[in-house]
């Protein structure tokens, strides 16, 4: 039994036809996976599908927007969002389903609603924050004390970023002379590239954090259609983690990403961010100026509160011992003459013991107290006789005893 059959071709015709049959087109929520501008300004688009939970594709579609559709409507969607388009971006566009039997399957794209990317965008703002709020890191880095003098800062960011050169010119060029000390971690900071680079950067840093006070994250004078990264959960539950303050200056002013919210502080560029650290520092110098005129004016005070004390004192002392020298005269006067009494008493009593032992010494000296004790006294010829030696025959000796005296004579050698 022959099997019927057609070729290849008139089964891609009869395909065809069915899709010709279609609606002339469709509105098709899709996610661009892939993106790519062409030198005659067409775009080519890959269009996907996945799995809300497990992010595993589940469709798969080629696209194309001619450019005389693309100029309008890439200009449309940056004026409406802020942002161009690209990937990873989910949009909500107008189809026509087109098969061609070469180039199979493809979409044309029509049309774009912007408030649908819109929406998606702050759909992804909102669960990111909520994310970070249950994690319990949403306050953290805020809460970080910054250092009262941030003069060590490690600088995120592009070398060749514009905003980096201005934070710089700033920084340095400062109209206080404060010094500063700045060390740059090369990271993209716009493109596909960002999220991962700034993470990166991050750790780097981390990794030094002892030798750094703060962190600066700094973009300036790019696409506002590049902050996406800067949205994202990953960078976002990193900086607010980071164990030192970090400072956004990321150049935007439409809105504030959810980094800026998570930061310490955010400011709207690069400039005002090298401004803010100068204030920090200028505060501080304020503020020691404000302790030194307080000191000096309490020091002052102090001295001037002193010499009235001492002025005080010296009246008082003043007054005290002419006070004193009264009543010592006053006492004087009172009690003089009776110290002068009890003195001549004293004084007499004294040398009247001291003329009792002088007479008791005299009394025992005297010869007739020592003549009455068997002492007798020899003369020759009317003196006194101390040596026998002296004695010759013949000389005349009077022998004087307490009751009397016996005159002899000497009789010689005997």
């Amino acid at each position: 039994m022959k099997l019927s059959s057609i070729s290849l071709k008139e089964l891609q015709l009869i395909v065809k036809q069915a899709i010709d049959a279609l609606p002339d087109t469709y509105w098709v929520t899709a996610e661009i996976n892939e993106l790519r501008e062409s030198a005659a300004g067409h775009c080519f688009l890959e269009l996907v599908q996945k799995d809300a939970d497990s992010e595993q594709l589940e469709a798969k579609v080629s696209a194309n927007i001619w450019a005389n559709v693309y100029r309008m409507i890439k200009d449309y969607f940056i004026s409406e969002t802020g942002m161009a388009l690209g990937k990873g971006m989910k949009v909500l566009v107008r189809v026509a389903v087109q098969y061609h039997e070469l180039y199979g399957l493809r979409l044309n794209i029509l049309d774009i609603d912007a408030a649908y990317t819109v929406g998606e965008v702050a759909l992804l703002r909102r669960n990111t924050i909520e994310q970070l709020r249950t994690d319990g890191v949403f306050d953290m880095n805020r809460a970080l004390e910054l250092p009262l003098l941030p003069r060590s800062i490690a600088v995120i960011s592009s070398e060749s970023a514009a905003g980096y050169g201005d934070f710089m010119h700033q920084l340095h060029n400062n109209p206080f002379g404060y010094t500063f000390c700045t060390v740059l971690f090369q990271a993209a900071v716009q493109g596909k590239d960002a999220e991962p680079s700034i993470i990166s950067a991050l750790e780097q840093v981390y990794e030094r954090a002892a030798e750094f006070d703060v962190v600066a994250i700094l973009r300036g004078g790019g696409s506002q259609s590049d902050l996406s990264c800067f949205d994202s959960y990953a960078l976002a539950s990193n900086v607010a983690q980071f164990p030192l303050p970090v400072i956004t200056g990321i150049g935007h002013d439409r809105d504030v990403s959810v980094v800026d919210m998570v930061a310490h502080a955010n400011l709207k560029t690069p400039t005002a961010a090298a401004e803010f650290l100068i204030e920090k520092m200028a505060e501080q110098e304020a503020h020691v100026e404000d302790l030194w005129e307080a000191l000096s004016e309490s020091w002052s005070n102090i001295l001037t509160g002193c010499r009235g004390n001492l002025q005080r004192l010296q009246v008082a002392l003043k007054l005290y011992a002419q006070h004193y020298i009264q009543q010592e005269k006053k006492r004087a006067a009172d009690y003089l003459p009776q110290r002068l009494s009890q003195a001549a008493t004293q004084t007499i009593a004294h040398k009247r013991l001291a003329l009792d032992k002088l007479g008791s010494e005299l009394t025992l000296a005297n010869p007739v107290t020592i003549l009455q004790r068997g002492y007798s006294i020899t003369l020759k010829n009317g003196a006194l006789l101390k040596s026998a030696g002296s004695v010759k025959k013949g000389d005349r000796i009077e022998t004087i005893l307490h009751d009397g005296k016996i005159t002899s004579s000497a009789l010689g050698d005997e």
